[in-house]
């Protein structure tokens, strides 16, 4: 990355309670950002290739899609890269209250979420995808197969909202990571996890000798889309994202942040 991200990892940040240890503040506006010299994104940092924890010595860093395409967004504004990062279901709070200006985060449209936080066009598009564990996959053949069993998905997201939806007589164990899904699933807590695909897919290939991928299920009627949120009204800052996102998407950049973060995370779950 062109530039050191600050990363806050605090004890209340990890366990999930961030909007409890940090006061409110108002909206800041782009030349608000700009006078304070950085921009601080919301992110939750357990969605590889997205987003993720590393060690640089002995500094946590969150690397991934997401926090290159912020470090982008800020060198377009022509500030410092804050990254904070918290529970996903506290995204929304802390970027409608102002405790941060944006998130990135993998995040798609809701109407229920644009009653409360604006969203950016779309940068990069996906579907969900179910996993089940090793020598199951042969009692699934459609969504209705997954009815009345206990499918794990990760809290705030827009699988959770999907699964209330196309499968009512489901039982949801929701969590704030997914790390933690993975785990509920292979010791067997929960029939199943309903991740964002690509992100599954890292999981599935870490973990290859206890679950596996469900790819011929479909859940959506059409794909899902990722997409930045600032706070309600934040015009000058939203149009500053949208540039940056139409100029990665309309080249080859954006493929080319996929393709290294996706290698980079593949290297180190092999170490």
């Amino acid at each position: 990355m062109k530039k050191m991200m600050k990363v806050l990892l605090t004890i209340g940040v990890v366990l999930g309670l961030f909007a409890s240890v940090k006061p409110a503040e108002a909206q800041k506006t782009l030349a608000n950002i700009q006078e304070a010299g950085e921009l601080v994104v919301g992110t939750s940092a357990d969605f590889p290739p997205f987003e993720w924890v590393v060690l640089d010595g002995s500094e946590a860093q969150v690397v991934g899609i997401d926090a290159d395409l912020a470090q982008l967004i800020a060198d377009e504004i022509g500030v410092e890269l804050v990254i904070e990062d918290t529970s996903f279901d506290g995204l929304i709070p802390s970027v409608s209250s102002g405790r941060v200006d944006m998130v990135l985060a993998g995040m798609t449209y809701s109407e229920e979420r644009a009653e409360q936080v604006d969203f950016s066009e779309v940068y990069y598009e996906t579907n969900s995808k179910f996993v089940v564990p090793v020598g199951e996959e042969g009692n699934f053949e459609s969504i209705e197969d997954f009815a009345n069993l206990k499918i794990g998905v990760q809290k705030g997201t827009i699988q959770e909202s999907l699964l209330n939806d196309v499968l009512p007589d489901a039982e949801l164990v929701s969590m704030n990571k997914n790390g933690d899904l993975i785990e509920a699933l292979k010791s067997k807590r929960v029939d199943a996890v309903l991740m964002d695909g690509i992100v599954v897919g890292e999981f599935v290939n870490l973990n290859s000798d206890a679950i596996v991928l469900l790819d011929g299920i479909q859940v959506e009627e059409e794909n899902e889309g990722f997409a930045a949120v600032t706070a309600k009204g934040n015009t000058e800052l939203m149009e500053a994202i949208n540039k940056v996102i139409a100029d990665v998407t309309e080249s080859e950049q954006m493929e080319e942040i996929v393709t290294k973060n996706t290698e980079l995370n593949a290297e180190q779950t092999e170490e």
